[in-house]
């Protein structure tokens, strides 16, 4: 074997065996969907215009479940969430269940076309200026569950598949223990 295809070889071996390591972290089903977080913290207060250009204020939500979403309309791994994040928004919606979409950024106009495209019914809310404090975001997309008595219980950093059953299981758990 010569060197271009030593080369060439290594560099098929690396790509299939990056792909092995993606697909088993993506899709392995005992992975948590949320860190549990420590405290009993009271989660920051959200008053921002929607994707609508109307006024929001969390506080429409007392009561409820809010996953809270920090996303951008530029980064990908955010806008692959979306449809698996409609998807449980319309399954556990009557069940006390809400989300806020933060957009990171000004939203260039980009914003309303993306939900309207993919049919995002769950709120949106436009932090242009990323003024919103007291959440801990590190990177895009970051994520915080949202007792019904307004605690940080549970986060996640990175993109999830948002499976409907663990969240099911996240809110019970939590229920259990306030």
């Amino acid at each position: 074997m010569n060197t271009k295809q030593f080369t060439r070889f290594s560099r098929h071996a690396f790509v299939i065996i990056c792909l092995a390591l993606f697909s088993v972290n993506s899709f392995a089903s005992d992975k948590p969907l949320m860190s549990e977080m420590t405290g009993n913290r009271t989660a920051p207060p959200i008053a921002l215009p929607d994707s609508n250009g109307q006024p929001f204020d969390m506080k429409e939500y007392e009561g409820k479940y809010v996953l809270v979403n920090f996303w951008a309309h530029w980064c990908g791994p955010c806008v692959k969430e979306f449809p698996a994040m409609q998807a449980l928004y319309d399954a556990l919606n009557q069940d006390g269940f809400e989300i806020i979409a933060i957009h990171a950024g000004p939203p260039q106009g980009r914003v309303r076309p993306f939900l309207k495209k993919h049919n995002i019914t769950f709120k949106t809310v436009l932090d242009a200026n990323m003024s919103v404090e007291g959440w801990e975001v590190k990177a895009l997309p970051m994520s915080y569950l949202i007792s019904s008595e307004g605690k940080l219980i549970y986060k996640a950093l990175g993109p999830r598949e948002w499976e409907i059953d663990k969240m099911r299981a996240l809110m019970s758990d939590s229920g259990k223990a306030s």
